[in-house]
């Protein structure tokens, strides 16, 4: 995707989703070509000079422990231009991002959709539904030792210090596929556009959080916790929650998600109490010599929120 195709982007989503404030091209620079795995693979659908169509495929990597790596375009930004909807715009959409996903060498798509269009993208496309991932509310211990809590800016990112905390890819997760982080990919996906977020650096981990609020309750969030490491067992995420509530001064902590290096413990929220609860949908890619997996078996036992919410 160009430059110039930037700014027409921009239009539609905002048309679509009305973000307050408006996404920017810039915001689209960073996230469709500056990833260290690869430049998005997008769906594009046009109407004469107007786009009425886009779904982007970020590339993200999943490895498994025998040494399988699986690249997968995480499906962000599927929008329809409301003059064009009941069309088959969406279906032209999607399909487009197949043939440029296809074409770039990714194995399949994962889509991180709401449950009123996962139906759509299971029922009408054949997508597989995965196993929904849950949201924990976490009980906070106190941390022990001693623990550097650093809020992101361009500053701390152009000093290369993660270079020197994060030296080697995290380990792939003893089952099933899961997510793994690198310097490079942590300093791109911290400087996100309008990103506020505080690094917690442990003796063996990194944790990455926000703060916000639900129902004007203010509320730690944990979007990622990368081991430094290889560990011989999960740490207590409960000293990482202890952590978060504290420099962020939040009587609650929450965690979406799984992650095999941390025990996070607490009550799962049930979806009918969730304001947008969140469905995993696969759809894979055939190449020369047939899939590279088997969707049917294919599992994921690490993903947070960092690996798919870049707003």
């Amino acid at each position: 995707m160009s430059q110039s195709e930037l700014e027409p982007t921009a239009q539609l989503l905002n048309a679509v989703f009305a973000p307050d404030p408006p996404i920017v091209p810039d915001e689209l620079d960073w996230f469709y070509r500056l990833n260290p795995e690869g430049s998005a693979s997008v769906g594009r659908v046009d109407k004469g000079s107007q786009q009425i169509g886009n779904y982007a495929l970020v590339p993200t990597r999943f490895d498994h422990s025998d040494g399988t790596v699986i690249r997968l375009g995480l499906g962000v930004d599927l929008a329809v231009h409301p003059t064009a909807r009941g069309t088959g715009t969406f279906r032209s959409t999607v399909e487009e991002s197949y043939r440029q996903g296809a074409g770039a060498g990714l194995d399949g798509i994962l889509g991180v959709a709401n449950t009123q269009s996962s139906p759509r993208m299971v029922e009408t496309l054949g997508w597989r539904l995965l196993p929904p991932l849950p949201l924990r509310i976490l009980l906070p211990q106190r941390p022990l030792g001693l623990i550097e809590t650093v809020p992101i800016d361009s500053s701390f990112l152009s000093q290369g210090r993660l270079q020197d905390l994060l030296p080697q890819r995290t380990p792939a997760a003893p089952k099933g596929f899961s997510t793994t982080w690198s310097a490079d990919l942590l300093t791109w996906r911290l400087a996100r556009p309008r990103g506020e977020y505080v690094l917690h650096i442990f003796e063996d981990f990194l944790a990455v959080s926000i703060r916000t609020s639900l129902s004007g309750l203010p509320v730690g969030v944990v979007l990622k916790a990368v081991p430094r490491r290889l560990t011989l067992k999960p740490a207590k995420g409960g000293r990482i929650a202890g952590a978060i509530a504290m420099h962020h001064r939040t009587p609650l902590v929450v965690h979406w998600g799984v992650n095999p290096s941390v025990d996070f413990r607490g009550p799962a929220v049930p979806r009918r109490f969730l304001p947008r609860p969140l469905d995993l949908v696969l759809h894979t890619f055939a190449n020369g010599s047939g899939l590279r997996f088997d969707r049917e078996e294919f599992n994921i036992t690490g993903f947070e929120f960092l690996d798919f919410d870049a707003y």
